[in-house]
C-alpha cells in the first residue's frame, strides 16, 4: 500500500475510460502517485489515465495499487 504523505495536496480531477469521464478528487497527490476519491464505490481497470484538468492537457497514466470502496491508490507510470 502506498504511504499517505501529509506533504501531498488535493485537487479535482477526471478519470477517462473509453468515452466515459468520471469526476474525482485527487488527494495525497505527489509526483509518484495519489489517492483518487469518487462519490461512491467504482470499479476501474488496473491501468487507466487521470486528467488533472477538464481539458485533458495534463494527463497521467496510473496503475492501481490498492482499492477500498470509493478510494483508489495509484502510482503514476
Amino acid at each position: 500500500m502506498r504511504q499517505r504523505s501529509p506533504q501531498g495536496f488535493n485537487r479535482a480531477g477526471f478519470v477517462k475510460i473509453g468515452e466515459e469521464i468520471y469526476p474525482c478528487q485527487l488527494t495525497n497527490l505527489s509526483v509518484t502517485g495519489a489517492t483518487i476519491v469518487f462519490d461512491g464505490p467504482i470499479d476501474l481497470p488496473e491501468r487507466f489515465s487521470v486528467q488533472l484538468a477538464a481539458s485533458g492537457h495534463v494527463t497521467r497514466a496510473c496503475k492501481t495499487t490498492w482499492h477500498e470502496g470509493s478510494e483508489i491508490g495509484v502510482v503514476f507510470e
